[in-house]
């Protein structure tokens, strides 16, 4: 049995070795030793193409299984997960969620795989709401938003006075009295 098997983190700063686990013990488990793990650093609601390429190669017939750590962790959208759950399914591909350990062939695993990507949807959703109207709140009480100065923020701007502070390290005393000229 050809598997493939999909784990996704949201940032960089998170790791996949829970997921990449025990979705390699439960191959084990299963007696399936060829397997290929696509991987994937990419927040849930930006393009994914780890995942998409992953799909093609499963709709191409290049294996036969699809094991994911949670459902969640492929998709949160159940109208994606339920076209390609059919489109998959309807190609002879097995998916396996091994933290949900649903049986997606019968009517109830299927029902209750759509209902927990339904859930995580609803989920995505709530907190992004929750944030949209902590921020507008926060703005109506005339608070600053966004992200504080120099915060991952990894593009040298002259206004956020990073420029001078790098000058004043390297000494550059030729820049330090530009940057005051035109103070």
């Amino acid at each position: 049995m050809k598997v493939a098997v999909y784990v996704r983190v949201s940032t960089g700063d998170q790791s996949y070795d829970q997921q990449i686990d025990s979705c390699v013990k439960f191959c084990e488990l299963k007696g399936w030793s060829e397997y290929e793990i696509f991987k994937e650093v990419e927040s849930s609601t930006k393009q994914r193409p780890v995942l998409l390429d992953m799909l093609r190669k499963l709709r191409n017939g290049n294996y036969n299984t699809l094991v994911v750590f949670r459902l969640d962790r492929a998709w949160r959208s159940s109208r994606q997960f339920i076209m390609d759950f059919d489109n998959l399914s309807s190609r002879g591909v097995n998916v396996i969620s091994v933290m949900e350990g649903l049986d997606p062939t019968t009517p109830i695993g299927k029902a209750m795989m759509t209902i927990l990507v339904a859930l995580a949807e609803l989920e995505r959703e709530n907190i992004s709401l929750a944030t949209k109207q902590r921020l507008q709140a926060l703005k109506n009480l005339g608070k600053p938003v966004g992200r504080p100065v120099g915060s991952k923020d990894k593009k040298k701007r002259k206004t956020t006075g990073y420029l001078l502070r790098e000058a004043k390290k390297r000494g550059d005393k030729n820049l330090v009295e530009k940057y005051r000229e035109l103070q």
